[in-house]
């Protein structure tokens, strides 16, 4: 793995972490008596999550092989 590979790397790491942060964040809020609220946006930040996760490894590893 390249600089640039390691770049990529550590760039989808932190938006990885930042989504999972969020998606913990709205259920800590939801399951401590918050709105329905916390709960749509918490399961769609773990969509999310697992749509980055699968991007990186089908697209972007993919296309460095």
């Amino acid at each position: 793995m390249g600089e640039e590979g390691k770049r990529g790397l550590k760039i989808f790491l932190e938006f990885w972490l930042l989504i999972g942060a969020l998606a913990g964040f709205n259920f800590y809020m939801y399951f401590g008596g918050g709105s329905k609220m916390f709960l749509v946006v918490g399961i769609l930040s773990v969509i999310v999550f697992i749509g980055w996760a699968m991007f990186y490894v089908l697209y972007v590893r993919k296309g460095e092989q």
